[in-house]
């Protein structure tokens, strides 16, 4: 199993991309998160990247009581860890997700783990 910790603001997909006439496009905030969360995993993960099916546990500590759509976050998150974490998110087979406070420590707490799907 792979424990990883992002200690960052979790971005929700909607500060992540923004809406033209014709197409979309990644916000500067969004491509800085992205790039936050690569370095932060490629410190914790030095392998290669999983193959196969995967389960993945997703702890988001936010900073404040709002009500957050947790899977509004994964979007950026999950394609920042493609090729470092996993070759492809698609292979996220299960998912659990819990969403707690820590107003002094926001963060993303992940258990990633190969299973046989």
């Amino acid at each position: 199993m792979i424990k990883l910790t992002i200690s960052w603001k979790p971005l929700s997909v909607n500060m992540t991309y923004r809406k033209t006439n014709y197409s979309y496009y990644m916000t500067k905030v969004g491509k800085e998160y992205k790039e936050e969360c690569k370095r932060q995993a490629s410190m914790q993960y030095k392998k290669l990247p999983l193959s196969g099916s995967l389960e993945v546990c997703y702890r988001y500590y936010f900073w404040d009581n709002r009500v957050h759509d947790h899977l509004n976050y994964n979007k950026c998150l999950n394609d920042a860890l493609t090729g470092i974490i996993w070759i492809d998110d698609k292979q996220i087979k299960t998912s659990h997700h819990y969403t707690l406070l820590d107003k002094d420590n926001p963060r993303v707490e992940m258990d990633i783990k190969k299973i046989n799907a």
